[in-house]
């Protein structure tokens, strides 16, 4: 068997999400936004899009060590980032050719 280290690494990100209001006509002495958090998890993937964090859900680990294509991109602002934790650079074993 073969181990092959992810490239990129796992992580969570706890972010602030955008939001728009009401739909139609919106009464401003009674409306009351509301903030919304999200928590991300995927492989983040380095210098994708200046001024974001971008994490991608799935790659294949035989293109390691230049991976060629992914899945599910996410691009999340970096000024509404809050906390980012990192979970592992997992390690996934393929047979041998």
């Amino acid at each position: 068997m073969k181990k092959i280290k992810s490239p990129w690494p796992l992580v969570a990100i706890h972010w602030q999400d955008a939001f728009d209001g009401e739909n139609g006509w919106t009464d401003v002495e009674r409306y009351a936004p509301e903030q919304t958090t999200v928590l991300t998890v995927g492989f983040l993937w380095p210098d994708c899009l200046k001024g974001y964090i971008t994490l991608v859900s799935s790659y294949m680990p035989d293109e390691v060590p230049e991976l060629k294509t992914t899945s599910g991109p996410v691009h999340i602002p970096l000024g509404m980032v809050l906390r980012v934790w990192l979970i592992d650079n997992p390690t996934v074993e393929l047979p041998e050719p």
